[in-house]
């Protein structure tokens, strides 16, 4: 066996584990579908390189940090102030946890990530506090989406009073003011559509051989596809009780099926 390359493989599937690990302030709220410290730390990413005053090489950098800051979740989970742990001891066990995960990568490598890690810990550099503005902000972000998904007033109201006076950078502060005018407005600002219709839609739809199930064009499938989400649509713009992607798909699977009868 290639110690090297088990290495790699054990902490690749810590990083799998962040996949699956809840953000806590979600599930203690209520949230239905809570995101993953990995979905979080995805978006904080993409949201480096849209920076538009920092040179390429500080975008890089705060995409680095962007991946790195939440990773020791992934071995003891989402601590928060809920959890009655105080900050020095919450340091120390992610401490631990990235050094236990740096120590399986080759060492220019693992000392690279602790030192990502502890740069955004220690909020000494430029970069550094860019990307802690980027995480408060996500978290706004996502609690707006929460409530517009779950049709439930400013039931997360608790997140925007708490930390909108913590962004500190210009930039952040102007994305959080089109964010919190956004809210305030009641504006319907519309979600992307679901996109897991369509990734589903391919496993219910066809066989293992990639047979197509039912007598349908393409063309019909989408055309039906696209009538059921506008649908679906309707329905939460009008506060009724809304589908969720399994009832849509069942909905037009029977369809189809009673078409195909």
């Amino acid at each position: 066996m290639n110690t090297d390359l088990d290495g790699l493989l054990e902490f690749l599937l810590y990083v799998g584990q962040a996949k699956r690990t809840f953000r806590t302030g979600w599930v203690l709220h209520g949230v239905e579908k809570v995101e993953s410290v990995a979905d979080h730390m995805y978006r904080m990413a993409v949201m480096s390189l849209l920076l538009p005053t920092l040179s390429e090489e500080s975008k890089v950098r705060c995409m680095k940090l962007a991946l790195v800051h939440d990773l020791a979740e992934s071995v003891v989970g989402d601590l928060t102030e809920f959890d009655g742990i105080p900050k020095t001891e919450k340091r120390r066990r992610e401490t631990e946890a990235m050094l236990y995960l740096t120590s399986l990568l080759p060492a220019d490598v693992g000392r690279e990530i602790f030192s990502l890690f502890n740069e955004y810990a220690d909020q000494k550099t430029s970069e550094s506090k860019f990307v802690k503005d980027l995480d408060i902000f996500d978290m706004l972000l996502q609690a707006y989406e929460y409530e517009k998904l779950q049709s439930d007033g400013e039931f997360l109201e608790d997140f925007f009073t708490g930390s909108v006076h913590n962004i500190k950078t210009d930039i952040v502060k102007q994305w959080l003011k089109q964010l919190m005018d956004c809210r305030a407005s009641g504006e319907q600002f519309q979600l992307p559509t679901d996109s897991n219709v369509n990734t589903m839609l391919k496993h219910i739809l066809y066989d293992e051989q990639g047979t197509f199930l039912y007598n349908f064009s393409s063309l019909e499938v989408r055309s039906k596809s696209n009538h059921c989400i506008s649908t679906k649509s309707k329905s939460e713009h009008s506060n009724s009780s809304s589908m969720d992607t399994t009832q849509l798909l069942a909905n037009l699977v029977k369809s189809m099926k009673h078409h195909r009868s």
